[in-house]
């Protein structure tokens, strides 16, 4: 009887189907008393120290896991979504910060990106593969992969509001979302609706130097040269006069010199910070629905999301000073006079960005004669408008002036066609698809062999459009480009460790891929890969892994549309604080480029379990002709890309275009160690606590040294070391550091960099990055204080606070006699500063 009950509880914990469960529980008892002759008593069978039950788990992955988090852990990070989970157990997942290729229930998720939306409480567990898994399941040498299991049964209907804002003042904003979600069984549903909204972030609200010039909010008549305006004039006012206000009659009919008489020395200054935004008031709607069954032997999910984004932005006071000759029919002057104004009152320059996209996808999972299946096809539509005001068309207004025309009033209310101004529309549509087929094709002594294909193709449409402010034309674009790739992958395990005890040479498994690729307008693109792991003993596990393939540009790289903002850089040329546009988007100039990686990693876990972790790590990657963000804007990039940046005749600067690059030549290597420690404390009452809910505690720390960062822009012109003259550092440390359990936890997460060196300008400057430290936090009271079974306003409540950048910090940037240049005060670098969001969650 108590084998029954411990192959009982061994099946239930591990989460096997209840009617599964009780089948080999049945058949254990029947085949037990037809060996003995004695029937079993119902509910029981006798005892046998033979029988073994072995159960895979539900939803378990074809590849070990490297860390597991179980339910208690997931909770005592008091996540409100999956994504939101993925996010704090980065550390755990990748140290660089790249997002995972997502299983479910050890299936491939293909492109259902909803699952990301489910709350953290879905969860049943969450494993973060082997390396090795990305080249299983048909995905990019190098990705991790993380397999979500959800719990069997599971409802929700939450709601979250959020509010956020900078502690220094000036910025705030808020969400809310309401969610549901339904998982019964192998069938899913998830529906969410979210809005949100953040304030403008004025210069204004910020102790920062104003900028150059005059701002006046009705304008104002001077002589050219300064001085007196016309002696008629002062002789009108009874005294000399300098500068006059355009009167108010101006606006609708020709003023005489009695009207400029009357405003006389009368200015209208206003302050310019008024008008300029340090950050774009955003305003954000998305829908997602999602849906998961059964189909035959198949398992099916449709997903159906909707999204709306716009932002709205100031540039300042447009003010244009033109010339109105002597005779002018609007002047009644004897003189030429200098007419100072601003476009339209207190009208600022805008910026205004809107993206609108529309989304579905399908995905199937099954087994076809043996064969595991996953097809997944996606389809994608989307808008976007973006709108940015330069300045005055002072030209035009001059030479509308100069032709005497007595219908352009130059006082009066100007047209928007006198505006400078671009209107960058995109419409796109995107269809991608994707099959993969895996099987065990061989087994061999140390296990199975498998072998992995993966087809993906696509097609990519966008339209764009560019006027000016009169709506006219002045470049169209239409780009219909299509890919096809493939990638095939075999597994092979060498050895295995005994089942009576680990004995050399333990595990061994040895991955191969090759893949190719193909664009339009491009050749064949090919690559090929191999990794070693081996885990001599269970306590080691090595890998090695090396990777060469040819790299083409992808959609978004190519046809992206063209977003033009205004980005608030440091212009170490000049020395101060620039804003210049910022152009982002698509490239339809990029080249296809080739690289090539080799990557070496050690993990040892001393105690034999996930209590405590060591990882070394070696990574070096060479990329010729090959594809990268543009970098931050220092001399040295500028010289190598002067056709990317634009400067005014007096030397500032007004505009990067600041899309993808090719570059001849990007080397890296860099050697990184870490250590993470997981302790479960207690399980017992107390503290918030229940049975089997003990306090979590994890700690991880990692720190990463650049060996090596070379970058050759083009064949001719010098390397740059970023690491000696590119003010990148050599030494980087991150932490993270969380307490908790399902009634309440703190998170705090920090990172530090090593101060680089950046030479410009004929100086050399010291860049030194902040200590920054982020602290979150949460508490769900009902659960706390609250009396089991009892309902009320605190059940089921969660309180959250996030605090980023505790310490306040700034980039800090000196010469090398120890002066901080111009430009680099604490408000001008990182005006928004700390910043705090609190979240009230409402589960029914």
């Amino acid at each position: 009887m108590l084998a029954f009950w411990a192959v009982a509880v061994f099946l239930y914990a591990t989460g096997v189907d209840r009617a599964d469960a009780q089948t080999v529980l049945y058949s254990a008892g029947t085949d037990l008393a037809a060996e003995t002759g004695r029937p079993a008593a119902p509910g029981m069978v006798a005892t046998d120290p033979e029988i073994v039950v072995t159960a895979e788990r539900r939803g378990e992955a074809k590849v070990a896991a490297e860390t597991e988090f179980d339910e208690e852990a997931i909770a005592a990070r008091g996540a409100d979504s999956i994504q939101d989970l993925l996010t704090r157990l980065a550390p755990f997942i990748d140290g660089n910060g790249e997002e995972p290729v997502i299983l479910i229930n050890g299936k491939p998720s293909g492109f259902d990106r909803s699952i990301l939306s489910y709350p953290a409480e879905a969860l049943d567990r969450l494993a973060v593969l082997k390396p090795e898994a990305a080249v299983r399941y048909g995905e990019a040498p190098g990705k991790r992969v993380v397999n979500l299991v959800l719990k069997k049964n599971f409802a929700m209907l939450n709601a979250d509001a959020t509010g956020n804002f900078a502690t220094a003042g000036g910025q705030y904003g808020g969400s809310l979302s309401v969610r549901r979600t339904a998982i019964g069984g192998d069938t899913r549903w998830n529906a969410q609706a979210r809005i949100g909204v953040d304030s403008a972030f004025y210069k204004s609200a910020r102790n920062i130097p104003r900028r150059d010039g005059i701002f006046d909010s009705t304008g104002f008549v001077s002589a050219p040269g300064g001085g007196e305006i016309d002696p008629a004039l002062s002789l009108a006012a009874g005294q000399r006069v300098d500068v006059a206000a355009i009167p108010p009659g101006a606006l609708i009919g020709m003023p005489r010199l009695d009207d400029f008489a009357a405003a006389a020395g009368a200015l209208h200054p206003v302050d310019p910070d008024r008008f300029e935004t340090l950050q774009s008031s955003r305003r954000t709607a998305a829908l997602g629905l999602g849906a998961t069954r059964p189909l035959g032997d198949f398992s099916a999910s449709l997903n159906l999301n909707a999204s709306r984004s716009s932002s709205d932005g100031l540039r300042g006071l447009p003010m244009a000073s033109v010339i109105i000759p002597a005779g002018h029919p609007w002047s009644p002057f004897t003189t030429d006079v200098a007419l100072t104004r601003p476009f339209s009152g207190e009208r600022a320059l805008r910026t205004d960005n809107g993206f609108t996209s529309l989304g579905a996808s399908l995905t199937l999972n099954g087994s076809i004669g043996g064969w595991q299946t996953s097809l997944a096809v996606s389809y994608l539509r989307n808008r976007a408008d973006n709108y940015l005001e330069s300045g005055v068309d002072v030209a035009h207004v001059q030479q509308l002036i100069d032709a005497f025309d007595p219908a352009f009033n130059p006082y009066g209310v100007w047209s928007d066609g006198l505006m400078i101004a671009t209107r960058n529309r995109t419409k796109g549509q995107n269809i991608t698809a994707r099959f993969n087929v895996r099987k065990t094709i061989l087994d061999l002594p140390a296990g199975p062999l498998t072998w992995n294909l993966t087809a993906n193709t696509g097609r990519n449409d966008t339209r764009s459009r560019q006027t000016d402010a009169s709506g006219l034309l002045i470049a169209s674009n239409k780009a219909v480009r299509s890919q096809s790739s493939g990638q095939m992958s075999v597994s092979v395990p060498v050895s295995r460790a005994s089942e009576a005890g680990p004995g050399w040479p333990g595990d061994l498994t040895i991955d191969l891929s090759a893949n190719a690729q193909t664009m339009t307008g491009s050749r064949l693109q090919k690559g090929f890969g191999g990794s070693v792991s081996w885990s001599p003993w269970p306590i080691i596990q090595l890998r090695a892994a090396i990777d060469h393939s040819d790299n083409a540009p992808s959609f978004d790289q190519l046809d992206a549309p063209i977003v033009t903002t205004i980005n608030r850089i440091f212009d170490y040329a000049r020395q101060e604080i620039a804003e210049p546009v910022w152009i982002t988007g698509g490239n339809p100039d990029l080249k296809r480029g080739r690289r090539q990686r080799l990557t070496l990693a050690a993990t040892v876990r001393p105690l034999g379990n996930e209590i405590l972790t060591l990882n070394l790590g070696y990574r070096q990657s060479v990329a010729k002709g090959g594809l990268a963000a543009f970098p931050e804007l220092t001399p040295m990039i500028e010289a190598a890309f002067p056709e990317r940046v634009t400067r005014d005749a007096e030397g500032r600067l007004v505009a990067v275009d600041a899309r993808a690059i090719n570059v001849a030549r990007d080397t890296s290597a860099d050697l990184s160690a870490g250590a993470a420690l997981r302790l479960a404390i207690g399980g017992g009452e107390g503290w918030g606590g229940t049975t089997g809910d003990p306090l979590q505690f994890d700690l991880v720390l990692d720190h990463s040294l650049r060996l090596k960062n070379e970058l050759l822009t083009r064949p001719g012109v010098p390397v740059i070391d970023q690491l000696r003259a590119g003010g990148q550092s050599r030494h980087s440390l991150s932490f993270q550091a969380s307490l908790g359990r399902r009634s309440f936890g703190a998170n705090l997460d920090g990172s530090w960099s090593s101060a680089g060196r950046l030479r410009g300008a004929g100086e050399i400057f010291t860049v030194k990055p902040p200590l920054r430290l982020n602290l979150s936090a949460f508490i769900e009271p009902g659960r706390l204080f609250g009396v089991p079974g009892r309902k009320g306003l605190l059940k089921n409540l969660r309180l959250s606070v996030d605090i980023d950048d505790l310490l306040n910090g700034y980039r800090r940037v000196r010469r090398e006699d120890g002066t901080v240049p111009a430009g680099y005060s604490r408000n001008e670098i990182d005006p928004l500063g700390r910043a705090v969001r609190l979240t009230l969650r409402k589960k029914f």
